[in-house]
C-alpha cells in the first residue's frame, strides 16, 4: 500500500530541485499538451490532478486564458512552488486525486502522477469530477519501466498495462487513444540513477533498502551502455479517455 504521507513529504522535500531533474515529466507533459490540442475542446474548467511544480497547468492556463485552471498535489512543497505561477485564470491546492470533490470539469489531466496512486480509486473520482462528455488525459509509466532495476534485485513499484488501464475505465469512458512506448535513458552509474530517482522523490517506503551492493554490481554487469555507464528503460503511457454522456 502506498504511504501517502511519505509521498507527499518526499515531494515536498524535493521540490526545490524538482525542475531541474524531471526532464523526462516535462517531456511527458509537452507531448500530452501536443495530443490536447488535436482534440479543439472548448474548455471552461480544467483540474490537473498531481501538478507538481505546476509546469503542465501554466501551459493549460496560457492555452485557454478564459478557462477556471485547477492544479492540486499531494505535496505542499510543490504546491508552495507552483503558486509562484501568477495567472488570473490559474489556482493551486494541495489536494489528493484519490478524493477529490466536485464536479463539471470540461477536462481533467495527470501528468506522471497516476503512478503515485490507486487506479481504480482515482477513475472512480475523474467519473465523478467531470461532466458528461468530459475528457480526462493523462500520461502514466507502464511495467517495462525500471526493468533493468527489477531484474537486478532492485525494489520497484508495480506498473499497470495498458489493458488494465482500459479495463478499469471501461465502464465509464470511452478509449479515443492510447498508446505506449520505451524510452532508453542513459545514466553516468548505477548510483546516479537510484539518486536521480530519490531527487525526483521516487521513494514509497523509508525502508526500503536501495543500496545493495550485490544489487548494484548485478545492474552494471548486464547493462552498461558501454560508454561506462548504465542504461534504464522508461514505458510512457499516453491516454485520451471521454466520459460517457
Amino acid at each position: 500500500m502506498l504511504d501517502k504521507n511519505l509521498i507527499g513529504k518526499n515531494f515536498s522535500a524535493s521540490a526545490a530541485g524538482y525542475d531541474q531533474h524531471a526532464q523526462m515529466q516535462k517531456t511527458m507533459a509537452d507531448r500530452l499538451f501536443e495530443i490536447l490540442l488535436n482534440y479543439e475542446l472548448q474548455l471552461n474548467t480544467v483540474l490537473d490532478i498531481g501538478c507538481g511544480t505546476g509546469y503542465l497547468t501554466r501551459k493549460l492556463a496560457e492555452r485557454f486564458p478564459h478557462a477556471r485552471i485547477e492544479g492540486i498535489d499531494i505535496a505542499p512543497g510543490m504546491i508552495a512552488i507552483a503558486e509562484k505561477i501568477k495567472l488570473d485564470n490559474l489556482v493551486f491546492m494541495v489536494g489528493d486525486g484519490e478524493n477529490l470533490t466536485g464536479q463539471d470539469y470540461d477536462l481533467v489531466v495527470a501528468n506522471a502522477a497516476l503512478q503515485w496512486m490507486s487506479l481504480e480509486r482515482t477513475f472512480d473520482r475523474v467519473a465523478c469530477l467531470l461532466r458528461p462528455d468530459g475528457h480526462f488525459l493523462f500520461t502514466t509509466f507502464g511495467p517495462r519501466t525500471l526493468i533493468e532495476l527489477k531484474e537486478s534485485g532492485f525494489n520497484v513499484n508495480e506498473f499497470p498495462r495498458t489493458n488494465e488501464i482500459e479495463q478499469l475505465l471501461k465502464a465509464e469512458f470511452d478509449t479515443v487513444f492510447l498508446a505506449t512506448e520505451v524510452e532508453p535513458q542513459h545514466f553516468p552509474s548505477v548510483k546516479d540513477l537510484v539518486y536521480y530517482l530519490i531527487r525526483l522523490g521516487a521513494q514509497t517506503s523509508s525502508q526500503e533498502k536501495l543500496f545493495r551492493p550485490e544489487a548494484f554490481r548485478h545492474y552494471k554487469e548486464r547493462y552498461s551502455d558501454g560508454r561506462g555507464g548504465v542504461s534504464a528503460s522508461f514505458e510512457l503511457i499516453y491516454g485520451v479517455f471521454r466520459r460517457r454522456g
